[in-house]
């Protein structure tokens, strides 16, 4: 008996995104939309409150060190940044966070992701999720990352790379100034570059295959000579990203 509960528990736990502890209040909540931290999270700031860290309900959107992650992002930021949304929650996250559903001129904010290929339907162990509909037809049409060759679902990238790191401080209300300009350093005085051994030490390989996501020609050529599924040299001369950083 005591075997076939256990069982029930592990198949009764929750997804990443499906909540983890009940609701306090079902009255919906009014705020505007102050920062979008990835595809499936941001922060939504009700009048004379304090902001709330939000985690769309339902919806599985890649990590923002992940390939789409900014892509992503960008979206959730065009439907919502700086709009008023209605929040209704539906309880906590693994990590603490509000989950609940957005609603912003009227749109269901997480099934909008989905529909135009940004995000996936929450995965449980048995149950595709509410919303495989949508990721069925977006899919179909190549929407998104669903027009991308290799799309990793989060799960799987966070099973071999785990979570990407979020700031998890509520945004400023205003920006700090800009601190004081000093004159250059006599070249004498400047610090030399690092040696390539040193520059590749600070890389490491996160599951970012395209040159839109790389910083600096340095980081392209680690990716592209230490990571698996790169697509940085199109004309496979060994040199990536010759139009963004490698020019």
């Amino acid at each position: 008996m005591g075997a076939v509960l256990g069982l029930a528990s592990l198949w009764l736990a929750p997804a990443w995104g499906q909540p983890t502890s009940p609701a306090r209040t079902a009255v919906p909540v009014q705020g505007i939309v102050t920062q979008v931290t990835d595809g499936d999270s941001l922060w939504i700031t009700p009048p004379g409150q304090p902001g709330i860290e939000v985690r769309l309900r339902d919806i599985d959107a890649p990590e923002i060190c992940q390939a789409w992650g900014e892509e992503a992002r960008r979206a959730l930021e065009a439907l919502v940044l700086g709009k008023t949304v209605v929040l209704r929650i539906a309880g906590r996250d693994t990590y603490g966070r509000t989950l609940g559903q957005v609603q912003a001129d009227g749109v269901d904010v997480a099934r909008r992701m989905v529909e135009e290929g940004h995000a996936w339907s929450i995965r449980t162990r048995w149950d595709r999720g509410p919303l495989v509909k949508d990721e069925r037809m977006a899919t179909a049409l190549r929407r998104g990352l669903h027009g991308q060759p290799g799309a990793v679902m989060p799960r799987d990238f966070r099973q071999g790379h785990g979570p990407c790191v979020h700031p998890s401080a509520e945004p400023a209300a205003a920006s700090a100034p800009p601190p004081p300009t000093r004159p250059p350093l006599p070249v004498s005085e400047r610090p030399r570059a690092a040696s390539p051994a040193t520059a590749a030490s600070a890389f490491r390989c996160d599951g970012r295959t395209h040159c839109s996501q790389m910083r600096s020609c340095e980081e392209a050529r680690f990716f592209l000579e230490n990571c698996p599924g790169v697509q940085m040299d199109g004309n496979r001369d060994g040199v990536p990203c010759e139009k963004q950083w490698c020019r």
